[in-house]
């Protein structure tokens, strides 16, 4: 949503930050007095030098909770951020109910998990690969094997098809 600069109430407005840089954006703000929300998702890794432990669901960007009549400059100009995201004049904000549904599925753990969110793959579904040696192709799935987390799926290659098990985090529906 877009809200004026002159709002006197509290609205959760949205921060573009450096690359990487959105804890420092938080704690800066937090040191400001102004509450921040930076939600975070455990991502599979899908090669070696991928970050390990959660990583923001929105890269460069945090939620910060103020008034912008009252606390704009303290948001907008803080250590690591970029200013507050607007639209000509108008800034750009998110809902409450939004907010409270992210923090909602964090529950205790700090961060979501695209595993519970991850659609499940059925028997005939188009995949797609994303990862892995075989990245790029796309099948038909044949069956999903729960024990290993891995996916039995038809690949059209070079001769005919082909069975082939992939790793299930390399999926997605196609």
């Amino acid at each position: 949503m877009l809200i004026p600069p002159t709002q006197s109430s509290p609205v959760w407005l949205l921060v573009r930050s450096k690359p990487k840089q959105e804890g420092v954006v938080a704690a800066a703000l937090a040191g400001r007095g102004i509450e921040s929300y930076v939600p975070r998702v455990l991502e599979p890794r899908l090669h070696v030098r991928a970050p390990q432990g959660p990583v923001p669901l929105f890269p460069s960007y945090v939620f910060a909770r103020c008034a912008p009549r009252e606390r704009f400059a303290a948001a907008h100009y803080c250590p690591g951020g970029l200013g507050i995201v607007r639209f000509g004049e108008l800034l750009a904000a998110v809902e409450d109910a939004q907010v409270e549904v992210l923090r909602s599925r964090e529950g205790e753990r700090g961060y979501l998990v695209f595993g519970d969110v991850r659609r499940r793959l059925e028997p005939g579904a188009r995949a797609r690969l994303v990862g892995g040696p075989l990245k790029g192709f796309e099948g038909i799935v044949e069956r999903y094997l729960p024990a290993r987390d891995r996916v039995r799926m038809l690949l059209t290659l070079i001769g005919g098809v082909r069975r082939v098990e992939v790793d299930a985090r390399h999926l997605r529906c196609a």
